[in-house]
């Protein structure tokens, strides 16, 4: 299972996923009955995600991953230096701003042409273990009938998260905008985001949705395992969980994290030349493993300090 695809690889794909999982295709279409979220137990160790600083003489950038998604409760994460450096700095950085999400509510992302069915793209064989495993889990066959692969890739991986409470307004993301709402950036837009997405060939779309159904029981599991790995702060973990057989299609991950963390590096070392503190947080994947942000950073001859 590619676990970092099954993570969702962008927090818009994820809202974009959730808006298609509860909306009818049409006025007579029900919406999908969703079984009530649970919230997650309260955890008996405190929370202690990694935090990375990037420094010069006058500037400071602390480095932060993300879960897009978390269930409601557990032990809170955001105190300590983690809080610290957040009320320190000048302006939050994401990978996308808050605005531009509000602004994105209403696209309609990864619709086939018209004309075109998922099940025909498919094929019988694909389109039956497709349906199989949506009407297993209490949602209509056809429901992603209209849609590309990756957005049906999306979205089934969606469905355990949140028969398990996941929400993207539980995110590490909606919390740091809610606690730092003065000045806000995005290192990237929706649109580039979708389009990236959008844009992988379709052959690695189906197989991404072939890996999403063929692993589909034990997702709940791995994303639980990758947000305990977040929450003790243990990157080498979360590392090897969050890129897991990611080279089953090297095309996948050059696209959605390779080629991004290197933008993101030289992002940094540019923000390193003017003055102030900038907390960046980007999704985990991006900050654990092999071709995570601080590796480039440190090809190029930059500091990476752990602090938590």
């Amino acid at each position: 299972m590619r676990r970092f695809l099954a993570q969702i690889p962008t927090r818009i794909a994820a809202c974009a996923a959730m808006a298609l999982l509860q909306a009818p295709f049409s006025a007579d279409a029900q919406t999908i009955p969703l079984p009530a979220p649970q919230e997650a137990a309260a955890d008996a160790a405190p929370s202690r995600p990694a935090l990375w600083k990037v420094a010069d003489a006058d500037t400071t950038i602390w480095l932060f991953g993300t879960i897009h998604m978390l269930p409601k409760g557990g032990a809170p994460w955001l105190v300590g230096p983690v809080a610290q450096a957040l009320n320190r700095s000048d302006t939050l950085v994401t990978e996308v701003t808050q605005a531009d999400m509000h602004a994105a509510v209403d696209t309609a992302p990864g619709l086939l042409p018209k004309g075109q069915t998922l099940t025909a793209l498919l094929g019988p064989q694909r389109a039956a273990r497709l349906a199989a495993t949506l009407t297993a889990s209490g949602v209509p066959a056809t429901q992603l009938d209209g849609y590309k692969p990756w957005m049906a890739a999306t979205a089934l991986s969606m469905l355990p998260l949140v028969q398990r409470g996941y929400q993207p307004s539980h995110g590490v993301e909606a919390a740091l905008q809610a606690a730092h709402p003065q000045r806000q950036a995005g290192l990237e837009t929706v649109a580039f985001q979708l389009g990236l997405i959008d844009s992988l060939p379709q052959d690695a779309q189906i197989a991404w949705l072939d890996s999403v159904i063929a692993q589909y029981d034990t997702i709940g599991e791995q994303i639980a395992g990758i947000v305990a790995a977040w929450r003790q702060g243990n990157a080498e973990e979360l590392g090897k969980l969050m890129t897991a057989d990611m080279q089953d299609d090297p095309r996948l991950i050059d696209a959605l994290l390779i080629r991004r963390n290197a933008t993101w590096a030289k992002w940094i070392e540019q923000r390193l030349k003017t003055p102030g503190t900038v907390f960046v947080a980007v999704g985990a994947g991006h900050l654990a493993g092999k071709g995570s942000v601080q590796e480039d950073l440190a090809r190029d001859g930059i500091t990476v300090t752990r602090v938590q």
